[in-house]
């Protein structure tokens, strides 16, 4: 007989596209119980509340941006510029595959719970922070790369805004044309930053 109990992860999984494309707030307890195939004591087993879902999912999806965009990019090329071009053109490819734009996850976060609950703003502040310092390490890396006038921090900075802002209005239009013209922009942003 098939063991159909779930895992944590298993729920993780199962929650996260439902929760990406209609929000956190605006998703029920029993949408959360039928998406993820579990029981509500299931469910309350590895989560104490929905809001602990929430932070379990920042982790998740944190650990999957980690695992297949960030930490792959080493494996194609050991130049660093080189591997941030590689994640800009990973996070276009994943968003252009999606039937439906949603975003970026824990950007949408963002909206939702960052003002509903302090302890959601201060837990994604350290998530983009993160996000910030891989960028800034690989421009910091890379820099003889650079003009001699780039501050790294900044420039990670501002392409982490351009990236966001991309994908936010990716979501608003939800056109493809829309969201190749603003990665191309944040590949511009950065060869603009490079010595000719």
């Amino acid at each position: 007989m098939v063991n159909l109990k779930r895992t944590r992860e298993d729920i993780l999984a199962s929650v996260l596209d439902l929760i990406h494309h209609q929000g956190f707030q605006s998703t029920g307890l029993k949408e959360l119980f039928s998406v993820s195939g579990t029981s509500s004591g299931s469910f309350y087993n590895y989560f104490q509340s929905k809001d602990e879902l929430a932070h379990a999912l920042i982790d998740y999806k944190w650990q999957q941006i980690k695992t297949h965009i960030i930490k792959p990019a080493a494996e194609h090329t050991s130049d660093p510029i080189a591997q941030l071009v590689w994640i800009i053109d990973r996070l276009e490819a994943k968003h252009l595959t999606e039937p439906d734009c949603g975003g970026c996850f824990l950007g949408n976060l963002i909206v939702d719970l960052a003002k509903y609950d302090t302890s959601f703003q201060t837990h994604l502040i350290q998530v983009f922070d993160q996000w910030h310092f891989a960028i800034a390490q690989l421009l910091r890396q890379g820099q003889t790369q650079l003009c001699s006038d780039i501050d790294p921090d900044n420039l990670a900075e501002q392409l982490m805004n351009a990236i966001e802002g991309t994908l936010l209005l990716g979501r608003l239009y939800n056109h493809p044309n829309r969201l190749q013209r603003g990665f191309d922009n944040v590949r511009q942003m950065l060869k603009a930053a490079l010595k000719q």
